[in-house]
């Protein structure tokens, strides 16, 4: 605050010392005065002293916005008057752009600063396609400043892959510029001019370079948007060229710059094999820079799982290094990757690499950077989308100690090959089963413990899969809950695994208790069943009772069956072969009341037979046929076949004339 100077006046008349004193408002200045004695009335004026108002400084207020602009077009952004503002000053403030570190800007940077017009302008290319902090300074009178952030989003084209035409032209710088900016936008301002253009929206610069030998000569190779993407423009190109003859541009362009030729050419999928020809004079053959093709968009990756990407082949081509290609993964300050971040490159396989964990959720921008062996570079911007977990209820949690600090197992390279292996020892082709839930350090052993969980161990329709887990345990376990070997052996000596835990969730819990397995057996731990024990248990007694049944069956079938054979038999073996030999069926006994003895066979002559009785003789003179001297006729004995009396009913009357009947004499 202000002071206003007040005046004091005092009078004092005193025969001894007299002393006066003057107060004022702050700031004070105290006056002591002291008179000798004497009669006299002295009058004493005193004056108070101020002091000179502080210089402030000044402030923001009006924040720049953050500015996504396109790689390849020109960038203008005027600096507000009501940006900054000062007590004293008020608007009229030194401006001065500058980067990160606070350091001044480089005559080669792509984004400059006009003091005089407070513009920032810029014509960042392909190659600086990235994400940009710069600091804009307001200084007052009083040398006091202030400083206001700038972020620059530089982006890519959105037809940057349907490019497919480029104008080159070959000039000579006349003057020398302050910056490289600067003849950059004087170039494409002389474009517009011979074309007619408003505005310089239609030109997108693809690349600018100066000749090593002789920095005055430079390159400025540009496509018009213009022309169509669809197909390729080999009429509207040459109608274009035709307007930008050297006549035109020089005109536009003097007398600062000066256009030697313009070439027009036909690029990506419109380019056309040409013959080589001779050229009247010998040029050093330039290096031109790696093209992206086939970019790389988005790449996405899931929370706890191993994400391995391989970056296509086609994703960049140089002219004379064909696809063999230095790559390397920067962030989008242009920075190497942290080690210790979750995504890494593989220079040498060109693949991506890592386990995000939850805080990694979300999208984040990286840049892929091809370099050939002269060191020019070409750049792809890319997205890597990291997504949660999908909501999976799993049945157990597996738990394993390794002998590891934490520093060594959090690096993506050492975290990649312990999944790797942890898949191998399931006897996984892939790592897509295996989910990392936690990575604990143990701080009073210096161990790490990793929590992870198997995806095929899912409840489904609210069932605990009891199969697999002792399946998968068995894996891991012995019998008396003792590591195997063999998992030890996978994971190696990297990994030296202390202690396995299976831990059941939710439903699980009634299945067993939870399973911790060290190097010494645990008596109180449940004993889970080997493989081998398994066979044992129960393949091998299945197998038995099996093969017994059979044998049962095959010893029955043969039993029966001759059994069959038995009843075909007949009499002894003599009387078989006999009758084998002479072809006489065999009859069985009921079989003759079924069929009736034939009839017409010849009489069976026995050893005694004798001759038949002869006619009875009738007697003429006996009339009544009474014959008293003759016998009555005896019916023979019946036939005896093969020692047994044939029985069944009479035979049917043959077809021809029977003897006739035997009489005895």
């Amino acid at each position: 605050p202000s002071t206003t100077p007040t005046t004091v006046s005092s009078t004092t008349t005193t025969t001894s010392t007299t002393t006066t004193t003057t107060t004022t408002e702050a700031p004070t200045t105290i006056s002591l005065v002291t008179l000798a004695e004497n009669p006299l009335t002295i009058p004493t004026i005193l004056t108070t002293e101020l002091d000179e108002p502080t210089n402030l400084p000044p402030t923001i207020r009006n924040r720049i916005p953050k500015q996504a602009i396109t790689a390849g077009k020109i960038y203008r952004y005027q600096v507000s008057l009501e940006t900054f503002y000062d007590n004293e000053d008020g608007n009229n403030l030194q401006l001065e752009l500058l980067d990160s570190h606070d350091q001044p800007l480089n005559t080669t940077s792509w984004i400059q600063f006009n003091e005089d017009t407070k513009e920032i302008y810029g014509l960042p290319l392909e190659k600086d396609v990235s994400r940009w902090a710069y600091r804009l300074r307001a200084t007052d009178s009083g040398n006091l400043t202030v400083t206001e952030k700038v972020d620059i989003m530089v982006q890519q084209h959105k037809s940057y892959r349907s490019l497919n035409h480029e104008i080159s032209l070959a000039l000579r710088l006349n003057r020398s510029f302050i910056s490289n900016v600067d003849w950059h936008m004087e170039i494409a301002r002389g474009i517009s001019v011979v074309l007619g253009d408003v505005t310089l929206s239609n030109i997108i610069v693809r690349d600018t370079r100066n000749s090593m030998q002789d920095p005055s000569m430079a390159t400025f190779v540009y496509t018009n948007e213009t022309l169509p993407k669809d197909r390729c423009p080999e009429e509207k190109l040459d109608e274009l060229v035709a307007l930008l003859t050297e006549e035109a541009l020089n005109d536009a362009l003097n007398p600062d710059i000066t256009v030697k030729s313009v070439q027009g050419q036909q690029i990506a999928q419109c380019t056309k094999p040409t013959m080589p020809r001779a050229k009247p004079t010998q040029s050093i053959s330039r290096n031109s820079a790696p093209q992206t093709r086939n970019q790389v968009d988005q790449v996405n990756a899931t929370v706890g799982h191993l994400l391995v990407f391989k970056v296509p082949v086609d994703t960049f081509y140089d002219h004379e290094d064909g696809n063999e290609l230095k790559m390397k993964l920067l962030t989008t300050d242009r920075h190497t990757l942290d080690p210790y971040h979750w995504l890494q490159f593989d220079s040498k396989n060109q693949e991506f690499y890592g386990i995000p964990r939850p805080t990694d959720i979300g999208r984040k921008e990286y840049l892929l950077m091809a370099e050939d062996r002269e060191g020019l570079t070409a750049t792809d911007a890319l997205v890597v989308v990291v997504n949660g977990h999908h909501k999976r209820d799993y049945s157990v949690l597996f738990e394993l100690t390794l002998d590891i600090t934490q520093e060594q197992f959090m690096t993506a390279q050492v975290q990649r090959r312990f999944i790797e292996r942890l898949a191998q020892v399931f006897g996984d082709a892939s790592t897509h089963y295996i989910k990392i839930h936690l990575i604990r350090p143990i701080h009073h052993t210096g161990q790490v413990q990793v929590s992870f969980f198997n995806t095929t161990l899912n409840r489904q329709h609210l069932r605990c899969p009891q199969e697999e887990i002792e399946a998968l345990r068995n894996i891991l376990l012995h019998q008396d809950s003792t590591i195997r070997a063999k998992v030890r052996e996978t994971l190696g000596q990297e990994f030296s695994l202390q202690n396995v835990s299976l831990v059941p969730l939710d439903n699980c819990h009634g299945f067993d208790t939870p399973l911790h397995a060290t190097n010494e057996p645990e008596k109180a731990s449940p004993k889970p069943m080997a493989n081998d024990d398994y066979m044992v248990t129960f393949v091998l007694p299945t197998v038995i009772i099996i093969v017994m049944v059979l044998i049962t069956a095959i010893v029955a079938c043969i039993l029966y069956k001759r059994r069959l054979t038995g009843k075909m038999e007949l009499g002894t073996d003599e009387e078989r072969k006999s009758f084998r030999s002479k072809g006489i069926p065999v009859i069985f006994q009921d079989e003759l009341d079924e069929k009736p003895e034939i009839g017409n066979k010849s009489p069976v002559i026995l050893k005694d037979e004798k001759p038949p009785l002869l006619p009875p003789s009738y007697s003429s003179t006996n009339n009544d046929g009474e014959n008293e001297d003759v016998d009555e006729y005896v019916p023979p004995q019946p036939v005896i076949v093969g020692g047994r009396e044939s029985r069944g009913k009479s035979p049917v009357t043959p077809s021809y004339r029977r003897p006739p009947p035997y009489v005895s004499p």
